[in-house]
């Protein structure tokens, strides 16, 4: 009967420390979930019923991290002035800056892939994250960027002069931004 009480007391602490250990769930409507190399997950494993959209996209993770609005919010948040195409002038960008989103989940600094709503996709390296100003936007000049409207995410950077995307959708600005994958 000791030995029974023993483990269990010991089962319950590793859950109690396992649980310490991930970070708070979202209260609100998920807008971002980050598979892969996730170090600090919120979540479980994907699960193609539940999951259905990201299916769509091909995502697959073992644990991961899912964002409302308030957690991406809460954030350091960055600006970026740009005039993408889509625009007919110059915007102002904001949200939160890409690196601290990537540090809060202690994601692994490897390659990483960032996924449209509709399965469009570009991705960034360790050194392009480091080197550049990458933000992902929730609004432009103070509104919220709407589906439909290339929300609920754009990855944004003020781009320096001459510099384009490259023919593989490196440094790709992709909006209707729904998952990113850490790792290959």
């Amino acid at each position: 009967m000791k030995r029974a009480v023993a483990v269990l007391v010991v089962a319950l602490l590793g859950f109690s420390a396992q649980a310490a250990d991930d970070a708070p769930a979202p209260k609100g409507m998920v807008l971002l979930t980050v598979g892969g190399l996730v170090g600090k997950p919120n979540r479980g494993a994907f699960d193609p019923k539940r999951d259905s959209a990201l299916a769509h996209l091909k995502a697959d993770f073992k644990h991961g991290f899912a964002f409302d609005r308030e957690m991406l919010l809460a954030l350091p948040q960055g600006t970026v002035k740009a005039k993408p195409i889509e625009f007919e002038k110059e915007a102002t960008f904001k949200g939160p800056v890409l690196r601290e989103v990537l540090h809060l989940i202690e994601a692994a600094m490897v390659k990483t892939t960032f996924v449209a709503s509709d399965g469009y996709s570009g991705y960034l390296l360790p050194q392009d994250i480091k080197a550049s100003d990458y933000i992902l936007a929730l609004e432009v000049d103070g509104k919220p960027l709407g589906l439909g409207q290339q929300g609920p995410l754009w990855l944004m950077n003020t781009r320096k002069e001459g510099e384009t995307v490259g023919k593989d959708n490196r440094g790709s600005h992709v909006w209707a931004l729904v998952y990113m994958h850490i790792g290959e």
